[in-house]
């Protein structure tokens, strides 16, 4: 665009601000001008202003909220210190463990500012319905098998996860996949559920899984009937509809590539090992960035008033530091949640 015409696209944002209280992306969607563009040109011209002596717009006044410089600083240092985690999980390790309390998109604009955020990969995405999703905990569990390679034999992986939580209620690693060994892993993963006096179970999880041999034997489904449980089957060749317990295992197949695995011992330690970081220490996206345990053992509401409870606070400390107040206040809480 020529810069006589950038000029007059400058010209109308401002005119159509003082006028109308418009802010500058909305006039510049009117006039079909890119928001991205129309900014590259301001600063080009304030570059330009300074090199030639001429004063330039007067410095923006200071955010009332914006973070400060210790806390900028914290957030690269824990960046830094772990590379393998992306900006929202950052954001509240940090504030869980109390290094900065700052919302996950402040914490991005920092990483950003310090060149530290890592390419978006787009992706496509399946969700399932509402009405499939588990609404508590121990409603409904899902299976599966994976292969896992210890020296030069495979092993196979079973695992019972409750899709509410993405808690892994019970895993082994088995030498056979028939219907045995599989309905003797289910027996075991039934024996962590709670029992009233008489030995019945007090909650009767439904059981998702796919078509495998092992699932559809008489042995499996003799398990299931005598504790009255229902058997879901997904519908052959059609994965995602098992797609927490399919997530699950690539969450930890990834974890278990730098392993090196020489046999039926090894193979049950790493797992072992692993599962545990997966059930007590990694935030889940899709809990809030909790961990499976906080929703399967714990109270996720309370975690989340906690949460909330910290940010809000640094955020009115943040305030009185940056407008540099000379008697500080106590926070007021306002009902709203603070993001």
């Amino acid at each position: 665009m020529p810069p006589e015409l950038q000029q007059r696209v400058r010209q109308e944002v401002q005119e159509t601000r003082r006028r109308s209280g418009w802010p500058a992306r909305r006039t510049l969607a009117a006039l079909g001008v890119s928001p991205a563009s129309y900014y590259r040109w301001r600063r080009e011209e304030d570059s330009r202003r300074g090199e030639e002596g001429i004063p330039g717009p007067p410095p923006r006044p200071v955010a009332p909220y914006e973070a400060l410089p210790e806390e900028r600083a914290a957030v690269r240092a824990y960046a830094l210190a772990h590379p393998a985690v992306r900006h929202r999980e950052l954001a509240w390790r940090m504030v869980d463990e109390d290094v900065a309390c700052l919302s996950p998109s402040t914490v991005y604009r920092i990483l950003r500012e310090e060149k530290l955020v890592c390419p978006w990969r787009r992706r496509t995405k399946r969700y399932r319905g509402d009405d499939e999703k588990a609404g508590r905990r121990d409603e409904v569990w899902a299976t599966d098998l994976k292969y896992v390679r210890a020296g030069a034999r495979n092993y196979y992986l079973v695992s019972f996860l409750d899709e509410y939580s993405r808690y892994i209620v019970h895993h082994e690693p088995l030498t056979s996949m028939d219907g045995h060994s599989v309905s003797l892993a289910a027996q075991a993963a039934l024996e962590t559920l709670a029992r009233d006096a008489e030995g019945n179970l007090l909650r009767r999880p439904a059981i998702r899984s796919d078509n495998g041999s092992g699932y559809v034997s008489r042995e499996f489904g003799g398990v299931l009937d005598e504790h009255g449980l229902t058997h879901r089957r997904i519908r052959p060749h059609c994965p995602e509809e098992n797609g927490v317990m399919e997530r699950a295992y690539r969450t930890l197949g990834e974890a278990l590539e730098p392993e090196e695995l020489e046999d039926y011992c090894q193979a049950q330690a790493a797992i072992v090992k692993i599962v545990r970081w997966y059930n007590e220490e990694r935030l889940h996206s899709a809990l809030g960035f909790l961990r499976p345990a906080d929703y399967y053992h714990g109270e996720p509401a309370v975690l989340r008033e906690a949460r909330r409870r910290k940010l809000f606070t640094a955020r009115h400390r943040r305030r009185e530091k940056n407008l540099r107040l000379r008697q500080p206040t106590l926070p007021w809480e306002p009902a709203e949640i603070v993001a």
